[in-house]
């Protein structure tokens, strides 16, 4: 009531969509959840659909996280896992959401290292932490997404991304990046069979102009934000998948 008019104030109503991703980033960044939500994010249903988009190259085996446009070949900023994969290349799925309220949007990315099931899963720790760390002040899980895309990198990959990206800045002083060199190749991945079924082209299996190694770039669900990515164990403790949610389909259906 505002004692002045004696007139009552009315909060303002917030547009469902707003109030699905505000609900939404409450529930990101947990350091753990119920195994069902991860086997529910990539279980076809009328609204998700999951989509393989291609192999991912690890020479290494250490699993990088980070915003190509923004973060990626920058080790200050990129967020490189404790936990390493065994040396390969690795298929990234997309599970992808049909929303009413949010369109056609990644709802999580996942890197499968094999075919077994996982039976838990655990929240992916930077280099030099381990999960007991995750307690102590100024200890973080996440990596930042600034341009709307995230990927799966192996850390030499990251390393020649970085020496493409001065090369690429040298040659082209007042370029955009995005703009000027991987919009017109997100454009042409639409056209794919796969992106066509989709209805979107969030994605795009990317190589290396000079070495030919692979990355897959992809949209961050809502877009800019913090994410954590979450590791599948088998019965036998072995790594079997990395899952990077960036929407709970529940909020958007």
């Amino acid at each position: 009531m505002d004692t002045r008019t004696g007139e009552e104030i009315r909060e303002p109503v917030k547009h469902p969509l707003q109030m699905a991703f505000e609900r939404n980033l409450k529930f990101l960044n947990q350091e753990t959840y119920d195994i069902s939500f991860f086997q529910n994010l990539f279980c076809k249903t009328e609204k998700m659909e999951i989509i393989t988009v291609g192999e991912v190259d690890f020479p290494t085996g250490n699993v990088v996280l980070a915003d190509p446009m923004v973060y990626l070949g920058n080790e200050k900023y990129q967020t490189t896992l404790e936990k390493q994969i065994p040396k390969g290349s690795y298929d990234v799925e997309l599970a992808m959401i049909r929303s009413a309220l949010a369109g056609v949007r990644v709802a999580a990315a996942r890197l499968k290292i094999s075919d077994q099931i996982a039976l838990r899963y655990e929240i992916a720790m930077p280099k030099g932490f381990e999960l007991a760390d995750l307690q102590k002040p100024g200890v973080f899980s996440f990596f930042g997404v600034d341009a709307g895309l995230a990927c799966f990198a192996d850390a030499m990959t990251a390393k020649e991304y970085k020496t493409f990206l001065e090369e690429w800045h040298r040659e082209y002083p007042n370029g955009n990046l995005y703009e000027d060199y991987f919009a017109p190749l997100f454009a042409e991945n639409v056209k794919s069979g796969v992106a066509m079924e989709t209805g979107a082209g969030n994605f795009l299996l990317w190589k290396l102009p000079k070495s030919g190694k692979k990355l897959v770039m992809f949209a961050s669900g809502m877009g800019d934000g913090i994410y954590s990515a979450y590791w599948g164990f088998d019965q036998n403790g072995n790594i079997t998948e990395l899952i990077i949610p960036f929407m709970n389909p529940e909020y958007f259906s």
